[in-house]
């Protein structure tokens, strides 16, 4: 009682987050290894590729993490979320926006959509996928990911109104995290060789479905540009200023079942 009303923005950062310690959980899981120290003699399965369907049990919860149901904040809840009063500054704990004084209803999509895609994308773990796949056929390769990743998003029906905002952020969250793939001179030389042509083959495909479809005309576009860009010189590409989740500790999960609701506590 008695504090503005703009206050509920740095409430609402941990409860729209609630979920990214378990995200950091799962994406462990895809292209991951169950491993111990073992000693010879032992008797102990030092080295194991984590089994294929409880990879791609991970990505898919990953991927439901990014979905508009997910992300979109409801219009009663923007509008108790006015622009804050003189003496009450906005701080590194609550979402960066690009809307000036006002709340930025997308940024908390957008950096909630980055944490994961920059997990999904990462150049180790994208490397082991390729090295995985190789191995035993029947675990989930790179491009698998990309594919499954741009379905769920690119690819899912667009809804109206803010939810189709909301997905058309997490969409260039997925683009801008696999061209920042294609261009990683520290992953393997087929970690990019797949990345790039996933971009390319999108390119083609956004080219016929904003033939299609002219409410996505500009969305569509707008990809094609970037990926234009990035094919002419990729060694220049420098991926866009990313809003970034506020700082998660010290609040921490304690439970290690990431396909099960979290408790978390404070320290």
């Amino acid at each position: 009682e008695g504090q503005p009303v703009a206050a509920n923005e740095g409430a609402l950062v941990p409860a729209y987050l609630l979920h990214r310690y378990k995200a950091e959980e799962a994406a462990k899981v895809l292209g991951g290894l169950d491993y111990v120290y073992a000693l010879r003699g032992d008797g102990q399965t030092a080295l194991k590729p984590v089994p294929p369907s409880e990879q791609r049990r991970a990505l898919a919860a990953l991927l439901r993490t990014v979905q508009a149901g997910a992300l979109t904040l409801p219009e009663a809840l923007l509008r108790r979320i006015p622009p804050r009063p003189p003496g009450y500054p906005r701080t590194r704990e609550n979402f960066a926006g690009r809307t000036g004084v006002s709340f930025d209803a997308l940024a908390p999509a957008e950096a909630a959509s980055n944490l994961v895609m920059s997990l999904l994308f990462n150049g180790q773990r994208a490397a082991r996928l390729v090295e995985h796949h190789a191995r035993q056929p029947e675990q989930p390769g790179l491009r698998e990911v990309i594919d499954t990743v741009m379905k769920a998003t690119w690819g899912a029906p667009r809804q109206p109104g803010l939810a189709g905002q909301v997905q058309t952020v997490t969409g260039y969250s997925a683009l801008h995290s696999l061209m920042t793939l294609a261009a990683d001179e520290a992953t393997t030389a087929q970690t990019r060789a797949i990345a790039r042509l996933a971009l390319n083959d999108l390119a083609a495909s956004w080219k016929a479905a904003a033939a299609r479809d002219a409410t996505r005309r500009a969305e569509y576009g707008y990809g094609i540009e970037l990926i234009v860009k990035f094919r002419e010189n990729p060694k220049e590409f420098s991926p866009r200023p990313a809003l970034e989740p506020p700082p998660g500790q010290p609040i921490g999960a304690t439970a290690c079942d990431w396909d099960t609701p979290p408790v978390f506590f404070v320290h």
